[in-house]
């Protein structure tokens, strides 16, 4: 089986996803990138946020300044929401914002949104994507 590469942004080392990405057999390098945590296999590229940072970060609008630096950068863009968001959204003042910035995401900035529990999740979730990402082009 080949051995898929995966860039990771050195910010990224610190979350331990990257030594996960190695222990599920894919191999890490790191980069200072610009926009995106992660770039897969055929210039896909991840965004990671925890839900309270997904939140804040659609608050303040540098969600979607992200989106349009993935979407000209890169061939596909994914979103990794890490966490309970609902717990995040419990006193959350516009819940239905939630769901407007996810129709944002998807249709005016082709992007792709996954929700996971935990890191452990999100590293299973870009082995998968990164695995898929060498069969697609």
């Amino acid at each position: 089986m080949k051995s898929v590469n995966v860039v990771a942004d050195y910010r990224e080392k610190s979350s331990g996803i990257p030594s996960m990405l190695i222990e599920l057999g894919l191999k890490v390098t790191y980069q200072n990138l610009s926009v995106g945590d992660y770039i897969l296999p055929n210039q896909y590229a991840v965004e990671r946020k925890e839900a309270g940072d997904f939140l804040s970060s659609m608050l303040s609008g540098r969600l979607f300044d992200q989106a349009y630096r993935l979407r000209e950068a890169y061939h596909k863009a994914f979103f990794i929401v890490e966490g309970d968001i609902q717990e995040v959204l419990n006193g959350f003042p516009k819940p239905k914002a939630l769901w407007g910035a996810l129709t944002s995401l998807t249709l005016r900035y082709n992007g792709h949104v996954f929700f996971t529990a935990s890191k452990k999740q999100t590293a299973e979730l870009l082995s998968i994507i990164a695995h898929q990402t060498t069969e697609t082009r």
